[in-house]
């Protein structure tokens, strides 16, 4: 079969990819995030919800649907990447902060405290272990 180039997308961070020969080999992986490109996840007959996420029903079972795998049935999908809809984790994300109060301060600068404020701290801090010393 002679080969041909394409360009797609990386199915994990949407890079495009130019210049990629046909069919590529099962360790061909994305330049940028060197996630597996022969995957079920970057295949045209992936469909999330099918038997097995696998629109060809004579395929393999495969359990990682985006590792590299041997599959005979895969068609590149040069429009793999779905970006995600991040907004309920970043609204969980809030509301934990808004539960736990929100630290607005760099770590950086809640470290750099006083030298009294240290000194008081391990003093309390001996105290409360009975260290006399």
């Amino acid at each position: 079969m002679p080969s041909r180039s394409i360009t797609i997308q990386c199915w994990k961070c949407g890079t495009s990819l130019r210049n990629l020969l046909l069919p590529f080999s099962r360790y061909e992986e994305c330049s940028t995030c060197n996630a597996d490109l022969h995957s079920c996840i970057s295949c045209m007959n992936y469909s999330a919800g099918a038997a097995d996420d696998c629109t060809e029903d004579r395929a393999d079972f495969v359990l990682d649907k985006e590792k590299a795998n041997f599959c005979d049935f895969f068609k590149v999908n040069p429009k793999a990447f779905q970006k995600k809809d991040d907004a309920a984790a970043q609204e969980a994300k809030a509301r934990l902060a808004e539960l736990f109060g929100d630290q607005s301060e760099p770590v950086e600068e809640q470290q750099d405290s006083s030298p009294a404020e240290a000194a008081k701290a391990l003093a309390e801090l001996k105290q409360l272990f009975g260290d006399d010393s």
